[in-house]
């Protein structure tokens, strides 16, 4: 079998990215092959299962915790920070998007220019106007509710949000308050999730259930919904994805070409080949770096994309951190009202701040202290749960801080798979020596807030390392000899070879990637389209239907 574009991976990426195609060519040949398996979204079953136990449904398809002394673990970390995987992925159709908390931030200016600006790393290929229409376009995707108002990047007037933006609750009041006494800017969160339009044809179906990290009204974006409607509701024949297949490596005839990739069948056991006129990465930052470097032929030894061993390399993900205090009363009652933030700072989010690294300050929904529903549970009367509601009460601020690659610092395969087939990762990461210093600055300006609310200080906490926006290590340049790929996503020395996933982005600002790789898929999809459609040259079924291809030994 031949196809036309083969996608590695199911996530925003790939799904963006079909979209595109097809709806340029409704005849265009798209196979899909993710290695992992459906999990029920939108199910009111799961979702009540969820209520009663705290259990996620895709949490059994999350990477184990590292291996412990009975090794029951998986991947391994090393260096001198732990930059744990578990919890950070889901082996899944639809990728991360199954469990992504929706915030949809664009990158700013400045975050194009980081060498120019600091002398850290690399510059983006070209400007944010390049990308400023694919973000617009990302977020009629994506389904972004939000509005132009904090630090926010630049907007063309005819781009607007296609959703309203959610309002700022009771709970945000506070901490609102205390930022417009001390002068420091906020704004509403861009979040995928639909909220009312005044559209009556664009009414969304958010009911702010609290339960958002699985919504049964699919309020909250996920790829996998999106690729179902592609195919049901679509008259896409070539359109097909292919679940359980585990890509073993990309094939290439000689240096420049590929030609399609050998992938493993979980439910089959059998390895098989599918050929393709165009190959795209679309696997996730890791698992991406990782199947260029486990692609090797004497033409790439090192894998392909890897004569200048960058592959795997620059590794960076947002150190996530929490300070918490503690108001003496709470006299409002106030209490957490949604599962998702709505007041969102970028004051730090700036070029001033851009040498030392930006950070981004939410205002969390959980940050009280109080459950009325635990409390009903527990039976206390209502005088006791008023008592305890109005008391001293929990106040809490989240950030993510932006942090810069190092060639040092990176992500390989090991011999070893895990569950579902694929190798399992070695990650080596040390935080910069300077590191403890921004914290104990960032920490100070937290304080300041804490104390206009009328809190003390926030005791110091360490942040969270885990890999939820690993990204940077096939990096995108302009040079060959500084990334991985070039502008149009394209691995260097190739042909017909693209990655999309966070891996391409030379730096990731102090925001969630989610936004701004919708936009780079967005892009790539128009790229590809003005190279021409490609269909299937051959179509040959086995007796079974399904596609007939050449098969080789098993791993």
């Amino acid at each position: 079998m031949t196809v036309g574009t083969l996608i590695i991976g199911s996530g925003v990426a790939a799904t963006a990215l079909a979209q595109t195609l097809l709806e340029h060519d409704p005849q265009a040949s798209i196979l899909i092959l993710e290695a992992g398996v459906r999990v029920k979204t939108k199910d009111f079953g799961l979702w009540e299962h969820y209520l009663i136990t705290g259990k996620l449904p895709y949490d059994p398809y999350r990477d184990l915790p590292y291996p412990q002394r009975d090794f029951s673990g998986e991947n391994e970390s090393a260096g001198g920070t732990d930059m744990p995987l578990m919890g950070a992925r889901v082996f899944a159709y639809g990728g991360s998007t199954l469990h992504w908390g929706g915030w949809a931030f664009r990158l700013k200016p400045e975050d194009f220019h980081l060498k120019s600006n600091t002398g850290e790393g690399i510059d983006w290929p070209y400007d944010y106007d390049v990308l400023e229409p694919y973000y617009w376009r990302a977020e009629k995707h994506l389904a972004v509710s939000g509005d132009s108002s904090d630090t926010s990047p630049p907007r063309n007037p005819l781009h607007p949000y296609p959703f309203p933006h959610f309002p700022l609750t009771l709970q945000d009041k506070p901490m609102a308050d205390a930022m417009d006494e001390i002068g420091m800017s906020y704004g509403h969160m861009p979040i995928a999730r639909r909220g009312v339009s005044d559209i009556p044809s664009r009414h969304a179906p958010c009911q702010t259930t609290g339960t958002c990290k699985y919504c049964p009204f699919g309020a909250r974006y996920a790829a996998c919904n999106y690729l179902d409607e592609l195919r049901e509701w679509n008259d896409y024949p070539g359109l097909s994805v292919k679940l359980g297949a585990v890509v073993l490596e990309i094939l290439m005839d000689g240096k420049r070409r590929a030609t399609g990739a050998v992938f493993w069948d979980r439910e089959s056991g059998e390895t098989h080949k599918v050929e393709a006129d165009r190959v795209v990465v679309a696997a996730g930052a890791i698992e991406s770096a990782k199947l260029l470097q486990r692609s090797t032929s004497s033409d790439w030894p090192m894998g392909i994309g890897n004569d200048h061993d960058l592959v795997g390399r620059h590794l960076i993900t947002h150190p996530y951190f929490i300070f918490t205090s503690t108001l003496p009363a709470n006299p409002d009652g106030l209490q957490t009202e949604m599962n998702f933030p709505t007041l969102v700072s970028r004051h730090f989010d700036s070029q001033a701040e851009q040498k030392d690294g930006k950070f981004v300050l939410v205002a969390p929904p959980e940050t009280g202290s109080q459950s009325l529903a635990q409390q009903m549970q527990r039976g206390l009367s209502r005088g006791e749960i008023e008592k305890t509601l109005l008391g001293p009460t929990r106040i809490q601020i989240h950030g993510m801080l932006e942090v810069f690659g190092r060639p040092e610092h990176f992500v390989k395969g090991v011999e070893d798979v895990n569950r579902i087939g694929l190798p399992m990762t070695h990650v080596e990461y040390t935080k910069d020596k300077c590191f403890d210093h921004r914290m104990a600055v960032i920490q100070e300006r937290v304080a300041a807030i804490f104390g206009a609310m009328g809190a003390p200080p926030p005791n110091k906490q360490a942040p969270s390392w885990r890999a939820d926006h690993a990204a940077s290590v096939c990096r995108m340049s302009s040079n060959e000899a500084a990334g991985v790929v070039n502008e149009d996503l394209r691995v260097h020395g190739t042909d017909n070879l693209y990655v999309v996933s966070n891996a391409v982005f030379p730096n990731l600002g102090a925001i969630n990637p989610t936004l701004t790789l919708t936009a780079l898929a967005l892009k790539l999809g128009d790229h590809l389209n003005t190279l021409g459609s490609t269909h299937d040259r051959s179509q040959t079924r086995s007796k079974k239907g399904r596609p007939a291809v050449a098969t080789s030994v098993g791993p």
